[in-house]
């Protein structure tokens, strides 16, 4: 694979030479003083975009304001509003402002750390904004990811669940953190609409966050919620998708009090009707209620939300393999159609989700802060569908349908506390946090007879009769951690030390009903962190951090798939070493990263007498990776925003038996890790038409395998989406509207995905999409 012996060769080239290479930029980046003074043109179509408050409202103290006072500092630059001489300034209120060019922020929050700015952060993290989200008419969060080379969404499109690699490592969207809180997220797929920001960070971060539900070990994805800003909001969109999806989208903010301190927001979506996919349609809903009090020394805020789908037929993955899980003698089909809908009518996806959380903190005294947040979120989803196993090369599939129900119960809390400390020219931010999270889930499901059809030219299935009991599972998952790090600043903030453990407790409790048969696993473990920052110039960080996670106890399900329902596979040490370089240049911020993860991998594994392999704990997966990215304004009107990742993935210490005969999948790449990521995407301010936007947006992924013997080869893609926005004046108000229309994948590429669910899965790409909306303020 020509990638991927480039992306070896790159690798060591910037392991021994990247921080040279690029100090070559540092003059240009010091001498931009006179281009930062172009100040970013105001943007009238998006609302969460934070704005100047009213006087009275400034004289609230923010948590910025409150650091700002502890130590003294140097005055803080345009671009990065907090000095973070004291590296943190809470997580309530309003999150750090947007970087030149509105599509990302400044900052963002780095766990129990609270929110840092990005030349403060010694670890490679992206923030994207709510201004972003609306322009590219992202629909979900992983809509949202695919401007990000470190992610490649892995599910299939058309399935309703938005699951992701992050540096090569699978990502399940039940990881995702909102406000800070694992598990209060909606389960499956999160839309976008009520979101501030999507806070992207790379690598494991048990220290900062403890450890994701489902064990995230390539990095963790934080949702920030809307609340209200220091201005009024009233709006309305009219929504289009293709073929023949239409919706209505609303967005409503205020603030009251002498100094504006109570705010409240609303967001609701509802659509429905036919989706991109043949005989698919899709209707969704949800409604999010956002109350917060910002005031000079207590701030809180409290989330309420409902979302729902139904979609009918999802499509599901696809997998090659004739007897699992090592005879892979099926080639890699053709790809159908784009758009083709394989799976039979009947086939229904329905998840629900209810969530209510809050989050306050208390200035005890002018340098220690209390802080404390608990959630609940029930996610409950109704499933009827196959999934379906080529048998030929011409298509062919087969598969049990499967009519299931499953109930997730998440009740999170933490509680903590941050002081700062001046001990001689020192600075220490002392963190303290304890956290704990419990998930009851409940499984029950029946199969039916095998059904058939073809990936190319679907036949109609009739309705199965689902008489056999497959599944009836019952775990408990309990995670417990407390966390401590010291943040010491020096000479100015131009050297800052992290230091940090967390004692992280994993216990899982299974119950398989049908057999009687009950596991459990309970294990305490250490996991340590160092960071430090170097800042040469003021404009120029230099990081490196050393950062261990965990894998999360796996409670194996999937009566169809394995046989080893119920089983707990233990909870396994994951190790990060990473370093990097930060350039902000005043309108563009340019970063790159080294990175090198090691994590234990859990494989199918053939058992004797079993037509169905289990799912076990075998051998460990190492990513080692080199990160490019850029932001920013190039000029007034030129935004960029993108980058490449090149990951040299391998399998090591792994191999397994089936009968006689012994695999050795040592030096095979993982399942799912391509060598080359691109993402690229740009915005142009017309000349020629004031008000008028043109945007476009490359993405290119190279070549990857669908199973662990590299006998499968999924062929590299590329997806083009283009889009205008068009901001005029109302003639009855004077108020701005906004008409977008974007073309999703617009030459119709059809590409595979892999996906590691079991050995050789793959998923489809999405279809060209066509995006149209109208947003209206009054």
């Amino acid at each position: 694979m020509t990638h991927r012996v480039a992306a070896r060769n790159v690798m060591r080239a910037v392991s021994l030479g990247a921080v040279s290479y690029l100090a070559l930029s540092l003059d240009f980046a010091g001498g931009s003083s006179a281009f930062a003074q172009n100040l970013p043109p105001v943007t009238v179509d998006a609302p969460s975009q934070q704005r100047a408050r009213p006087a009275a409202a400034r004289r609230t103290q923010t948590s910025t304001s409150r650091v700002q006072r502890r130590v003294a500092a140097p005055a803080p630059r345009r671009v990065e509003p907090v000095p973070y001489v004291t590296p943190s300034t809470g997580t309530v209120g309003a999150p750090p402002a947007p970087y030149a060019g509105g599509q990302v922020a400044t900052g963002a929050r780095l766990g129990f750390l609270g929110n840092r700015g990005v030349m403060n952060t010694p670890f490679s993290q992206t923030s994207y904004t709510a201004e972003l989200m609306q322009n590219q008419q992202a629909r979900t969060v992983g809509d949202v990811l695919y401007n990000d080379p470190s992610v490649r969404m892995k599910t299939p499109a058309g399935n309703g669940i938005d699951g992701l690699y992050i540096r090569g490592f699978y990502h399940d969207s039940g990881d995702y953190s909102m406000n800070g809180l694992y598990g209060m997220a909606p389960f499956y797929s999160t839309s976008a609409n009520f979101l501030e920001r999507v806070e992207v960070l790379k690598g494991p971060g048990v220290l900062l966050n403890g450890m994701p539900p489902a064990g995230a070990v390539g990095g963790s994805i934080n949702l920030v919620t809307r609340s209200a800003p220091y201005f009024d909001i009233t709006q309305l969109t009219a929504l289009y998708a293709s073929k023949s999806q239409f919706g209505m989208q609303a967005d409503v903010a205020r603030r009251y009090g002498e100094n504006k301190e109570w705010g409240i927001r609303f967001n609701g979506l509802g659509r429905g009707g036919s989706t991109a996919y043949d005989r698919q349609t899709s209707e969704f809903g949800n409604a999010v209620l956002n109350l917060d009090y910002r005031g000079e020394r207590v701030r809180f805020s409290t989330d309420i939300g409902y979302q729902a789908e139904n979609l009918n037929p999802p499509l599901r993955f696809l997998t090659f393999t004739t007897s699992p899980p090592f005879s892979t003698t099926i080639p890699v089909p053709a790809l159908p159609k784009p758009g083709t809908n394989y799976m039979p009518d009947w086939a229904t996806w329905k998840p629900r989700d209810a969530f209510a959380m809050t989050r306050g903190e208390v200035d005890l005294t002018e340098s220690v802060t209390a802080y404390g947040a608990v959630g609940y979120h029930r996610s409950e989803i109704d499933y009827i569908y196959p999934s379906p196993r080529i048998t030929n090369a011409n298509g062919n599939w087969t598969a049990a349908p499967f009519n299931g129900r499953d109930v997730y119960d998440n009740y999170v809390g933490e509680v903590g506390i941050r002081a700062s400390v001046d001990t001689g020219p020192i600075n220490h931010l002392l963190t303290v946090n304890y956290s704990a999270f419990e998930r009851d889930y409940s499984s029950f499901g029946k199969a039916g007879a095998a059904v058939s059809s073809n990936l190319y030219n679907p036949v109609a299935i009739p309705y199965p009769n689902f008489a056999t009991v497959a599944q009836n599972l019952e775990t408990r998952t309990k995670l417990t951690s407390v966390g401590i790090a010291d943040t010491m600043s020096m000479f100015n903030n131009r050297l800052q030390l992290i230091v940090g453990a967390r004692r992280q407790t994993a216990g899982v409790d299974s119950l398989n009903l049908l057999t009687a048969a009950k596991s459990s696993v309970d294990v305490p473990t250490w996991s340590p962190g160092y960071a430090v920052i170097v800042k040469p110039l003021e404009n120029v960080s230099l990081y490196a951090n050393y950062i261990e996670g965990l894998k999360a106890p796996e409670v194996v399900t999937g009566a169809t798939t394995y046989s080893n329902v119920g089983e707990i596979i233990p909870p396994a040490q994951t190790k990060q070493k990473e370093a990097g370089v930060k350039v902000d240049m005043g309108r563009v911020t340019v970063t790159a990263s080294w990175f090198d993860i090691t994590s234990p991998n859990t494989i199918a594994v053939a058992v004797p007498g079993q037509t169905l392999p289990a799912r076990r704990l075998a051998g460990e997966q190492q990513n080692r990776g080199v990160e490019l990215y850029a932001f920013g304004e190039i000029s007034p009107t030129v935004r960029i925003l993108g980058g490449v990742t090149l990951i040299d993935g391998e399998v090591i210490k792994q191999s397994t038996s089936a009968g006689s005969l012994i695999f050795n999948f040592n030096g095979k790449v993982p399942v799912g890790v391509s060598a080359l990521n691109l993402n690229l995407g740009a915005e142009w301010d017309t000349p020629f038409v004031n008000g008028l936007t043109l945007t476009g947006r490359v993405i290119h992924t190279s070549e990857s395998y669908a199973n662990d013997a590299n006998t499968q080869e999924l062929p590299a893609w590329t997806r083009v989406d283009l889009g205008a926005r068009y901001t005029f004046l109302s003639p009855w108000n004077g108020k701005p509207i906004v008409i977008r229309a974007n073309v999703e994948n617009v030459f119709n590429e059809a590409y595979w995905n892999s996906y590691r669910t079991v050995s050789s899965a793959v998923s489809l790409g999405a279809p060209r999409t066509y995006l149209l909306s109208t947003t209206f303020n009054f």
